[in-house]
């Protein structure tokens, strides 16, 4: 059927064939013509070989019928002429002659002619002829399109082809595969030996087998080495191939593939790294150190030896990455994974791996957690050499970006098989000895001991309790009047947040703020809090108090994510409160982290109409471009500045500066902490504009604050906010 099809095909090509006839003759050209028609083919004209050429750029024919002997140009230039043209370089050419002289036809052929046909001609033998002429040139020109294709094919794909003949040892490559081993066609040398010759030395041996093993076993092969390139590089291929047989099964041929796989190679490699890696300091990641340390444990348990397993966590690395940016954060963790490496290299006469003779593992956990095993210590004393010689390296100032940083580390050791048989355990004793290290300080080392197991329990309850707290609603919100000092008026009140816990009674922010934090619960927290203060200021105003602004703090996650500006607007609109007497308060380093995200924000959310202050102002590092581009209404100075600025003149100083530059940048001041008439009384005359303190009162319940605010507030007007 396929055949038959095929055929067809080439019939109604051939019918439809437009076919050029040249001859100086009209009677003919009149004769081809009326015999070519009747055979089924279009024909076109032409009276000498210069208008022939024109003919074949303007029509195209399939084939040109000419004569020899014309004027202006004869049928032998005009043929040498169409093969230098493209539109004629394969177009048949049939030439019509009375020469009958074994030189003349030689000549023809040699200027390119397809065939000859001799005068005078049967009109029924030149269809046939033509005919024939066309189904070859058909045939011809789609093998030389499936040759081209199957090349360019082959170089899409990067796939070489190759035949082993083994009689004669011939070994003929592709033009495609000598051009993927770098060499030009002629230069391979065509044997085995000399592809051999091609592939890695530690390959060679491997691929002479499997080629072998096609000739002897009949075994087709597919496997993957590597090809040397004449520069001295390299690059992987896949080689598949199998024995073929000739039509009477005796002479065997091993014909094969040859793919470039050098990018699949790479992808691999890749994809192993981002497996077992990290990516930024390219140390092994915690699927990896977990694996190592599962063999370290069997070889341990086997040989009766120990091991230790370093938990280490960098102080205060989150003020960094908050303050400085995430760019500078990533810095430094390279560099102090950097000297980790440097500190455990030279702890050869410590520990000692299971192969190798490599004496540590350094991984990278995430974030700024990092761990180390050693193998083969003699003793648990050896980690703690080692734990002290990261403490002394770290202890150095890191230079990044023009910035000196100085940071510290907090360690914790397990060591087996006291403190766990497993890898699991191993990392959950280390981190619990962590965070002991921290509790006693930071910036130190401590082992894992039982009373640890306390502690981590104790803050796993502190977990559990607060986000029950959370359900429950058992967070209440207390107010800090602030002041207005001109007026000695309660201008607003800022709203902090505490825990009335069901079994251990009241506690302070410093008792669960970090584990909410941590756990990521603060954003619900905040929210809280926001939804109570706005319903309670609203409430005051309904009562006839006078109309104050309540400021609600912002945790750094609450105001990066996503829900801060549709939070706030759920709570104005619930409340129905004023959003000027609604003040945000956010520290310096939630605003500079991310500048033009933060300018956005803040943007969006004074658009909105509520009030935005910049807390403990002078303890961050503002920049003050940054700063003048911030739609803010106050800079509340931070209390550390406060507490000595009628003893210590830099203190007042630094106090009048900010004051000064608030109110270049048409912003207010409220000063933090005032607990004294001189502290008032000097802010006073540096013409500070509001303060809030001990001096004026504590943070309160609600109902100490509305009996305060009725009692300290002017008779109600509608008045909105300083």
């Amino acid at each position: 059927m396929l055949s038959t099809h095929t055929d067809m095909q080439m019939k109604d090509a051939t019918s439809s064939a437009l076919i050029l006839v040249v001859d100086d003759e009209e009677l003919i050209r009149m004769f081809v013509r009326e015999a070519l028609e009747q055979a089924g083919f279009e024909v076109c004209e032409a009276s000498n070989g210069s208008q022939a050429m024109e003919q074949c750029i303007s029509r195209r024919p399939d084939l040109i019928v000419m004569d020899v002997v014309m004027p202006v140009m004869d049928g032998f230039s005009a043929c040498s002429k169409l093969r230098e043209s493209a539109e004629g370089a394969r177009v048949p050419i049939l030439i019509m002659t009375a020469l009958d002289d074994a030189d003349s036809i030689a000549r023809a052929y040699e200027h390119g002619a397809t065939d000859f046909i001799a005068k005078p001609m049967h009109a029924a033998i030149l269809g046939h002829r033509v005919r024939y002429m066309l189904r070859g040139s058909i045939t011809l020109n789609a093998l030389l399109r499936s040759e081209a294709r199957l090349g360019l094919a082959q170089r899409i794909a990067k796939i070489g082809n190759w035949e082993w003949h083994p009689p004669t040892d011939r070994f003929t490559a592709s033009p495609e595969l000598c051009r993927l081993m770098g060499i030009r066609l002629q230069e391979f040398g065509g044997t085995k030996g000399a592809f051999l010759k091609m592939v890695h030395e530690e390959d060679r041996d491997r691929v002479d087998h499997a080629l072998k093993s096609i000739l002897e076993e009949r075994k087709p092969c597919d496997i993957d080495h590597r090809i040397i390139l004449p520069n001295g590089g390299e690059f992987a291929v896949n080689i598949q191939a199998e024995a073929v047989f000739d039509d009477q099964l005796k002479s065997l041929t091993i014909v094969g593939t040859a793919k470039d796989i050098s990018e699949r190679k790479r992808s691999e490699r890749e994809i192993h790294r981002l497996a077992y890696y990290d990516s930024l300091t390219g140390l092994p990641n915690r699927v990896l150190f977990k694996d190592r340390v599962t063999q370290a444990l069997a070889h341990a348990r086997r040989y009766q030896t120990t091991l230790a397993v370093l938990f280490l966590d960098l102080d205060r690395f989150k003020v960094i990455n908050d303050t400085l940016g995430h760019n500078v954060g990533d810095l430094l963790l390279k560099q102090v994974a950097d000297r980790l490496a440097d500190s455990v290299r030279h702890s050869d006469s410590i520990g000692r791996s299971v192969e190798q003779g490599e004496t540590h593992e350094l991984a990278r956990l995430g974030g700024d957690e990092f761990t180390v095993l050693l193998t083969n210590i003699r003793d648990a004393q050896d980690a703690g050499t080692v734990a002290r010689r990261i403490l002394e390296a770290l202890a150095r100032p890191f230079l990044i970006d023009g910035h000196e940083i100085s940071v510290t580390a907090s360690v914790g050791s397990a060591i087996f098989p006291t403190d766990g048989d497993s890898v699991d355990l191993l990392l959950k004793s280390s981190d619990i000895a962590m965070y002991h290290a921290k509790d006693q300080g930071r910036n130190n080392f401590q082992f894992y001991s039982k009373t640890m197991n306390a502690l981590a329990a104790e803050r796993l309850e502190m977990e559990n309790d607060l986000r029950k707290a959370l359900e429950r609603h058992e967070f209440i919100v207390y107010y800090q009047p602030q002041v207005e000092i001109r007026t000695n008026r309660i201008v607003g009140a800022e709203a902090l947040v505490r825990w009335l816990h069901p079994h251990r009674g009241m506690l302070l922010p410093a008792e669960f703020l970090p584990v909410a934090i941590e756990t990521g619960m603060i954003q619900k927290l905040d929210q809280e809090v926001l939804f109570v203060a706005c319903r309670q200021n609203k409430a005051w105003q309904d009562a006839g108090c006078t109309p104050i602004r309540v400021s609600v703090n912002v945790s750094n996650s609450f105001f990066h994510g996503a829900l801060l500006t549709s939070a706030i607007a759920r709570a104005l609109e619930e409340t129905q409160l004023d959003p000027e007497c609604l003040e945000l308060e956010l520290t310096e380093s939630i605003t500079m982290r991310h500048v033009e995200t933060s300018i956005t924000m803040l943007q969006e959310l004074r658009a909105m109409g509520v009030r935005l202050s910049i807390d403990d102002f002078g303890t961050g590092y503002s920049s003050l471009s940054h700063l003048q581009r911030f739609p803010l209404n106050i800079l509340k100075i931070d209390q550390s500045f406060v507490l000595g600025v009628t003893r210590n003149a830099a203190n007042a100083s630094i106090t009048r500066a900010i004051i000064s530059l608030a109110h270049s940048m048409n912003l207010s001041v409220l000063a933090e902490g005032v607990e004294t008439e001189e502290q008032l009384e000097l802010l006073r005359q540096q013409e500070c504009d509001q303060v809030q303190g001990y001096i004026f009162g504590r943070p309160m319940p609600e109902e100490e604050f509305v009996e305060l605010l009725a009692r300290t507030s002017s008779p109600p007007r509608n008045r909105r906010a300083a």
